[in-house]
């Protein structure tokens, strides 16, 4: 199991094991504790929104991490019945690496109020810096994209979920 963290998310050191005992466990809730274990991003478009929840899955083929956030998501993983009024996807975040300045990230309207027409976006502009990382666990990160039509920044907490392992 893999543990890095940032300052962002606690003064304490990272560190851990993974040898049968909860240290690690004990770690990671020491790194990301309060606002860290929150996600709260400000979409600003033609009106203004928050996403909520978010999870991430694993890449086949790669160590990058595709994280999606919500807004009105239904409880648990992601289905592909799932209905959020928004999503915001975040492809190819790499954990191991402090900031994944290449990572796409789109947003989703499917409320059909915030884009003012479109389903979809693509950022143009990304910055998306990792707070805390705990391996199959969770990931937190800030984000700062910048679209053509508007804006999302804030702070993402996503555990895992199978569901959105490709």
């Amino acid at each position: 199991m893999l543990l890095a963290a940032a300052s962002a998310c606690s003064d304490k050191p990272s560190s851990g094991t993974d040898a049968g005992g909860d240290a690690l466990t004990d770690d990671a809730n020491e790194i990301c504790q309060g606002q860290c274990k929150l996600t709260n991003v400000t979409l600003m478009f033609q009106t203004t929104r928050t996403i909520d929840s978010a999870y991430y899955g694993t890449m086949f083929d790669s160590p990058a991490l595709r994280i999606e956030a919500y807004r009105k998501a239904g409880p648990g993983c992601p289905t592909a019945s799932s209905t959020p009024d928004y999503t915001l996807i975040l492809g190819e975040v790499d954990p191991n690496a402090p900031s994944s300045p290449m990572s796409t990230a789109n947003i989703r309207d499917f409320k059909g109020d915030l884009l003012g027409g479109p389903l979809g976006l693509a950022a143009t502009m990304r910055q998306i810096d990792r707070t805390a990382w705990v391996d199959k666990t969770f990931i937190a990160v800030d984000v700062m994209l910048t679209f053509s039509s508007g804006t999302a920044v804030g702070h993402i907490y996503a555990t895992h979920c199978d569901s959105l392992d490709m």
